[in-house]
C-alpha cells in the first residue's frame, strides 16, 4: 500500500527554517547519499514542505557572492567524501 501526498505546507515557519538549518548541518556531516535519499523522499511525499524548504534556501541565498566563491564552499564541504569515490 502506497503513502499518500501531503500537499500541505507546514504552517510553522520556524519549523521550516530549523529543518533547512538541519540539512545544511547534515551536508556537512553526513553521508551524503542518505540526505540524497531523505531529501528525495521528502520531494516525493511532501512536495509543499519542499517547496517551503527551497524558498527558505532562496530566501538565506546572497546573490552578491560570485559563482565561482559558492563551487568552491561546495567543493570544500564534499571534497573528503568525494576524492574516494572515483
Amino acid at each position: 500500500m502506497s503513502k499518500r501526498v501531503d500537499f500541505n505546507p507546514d504552517p510553522d515557519l520556524d519549523n521550516v527554517a530549523a529543518i533547512a538549518f538541519g540539512i545544511t548541518e547534515k551536508i556537512r556531516d553526513d553521508d551524503p547519499r542518505r540526505l540524497f535519499d531523505a531529501l528525495t523522499e521528502l520531494c516525493r511525499r511532501h512536495p509543499a514542505k519542499a517547496a517551503q524548504l527551497i524558498m527558505a534556501f532562496a530566501a538565506w541565498f546572497d546573490p552578491d557572492v560570485p559563482v565561482h566563491t559558492l563551487w568552491g564552499r561546495v567543493h570544500d564541504i564534499t571534497r573528503d567524501r568525494t576524492q574516494g569515490a572515483a
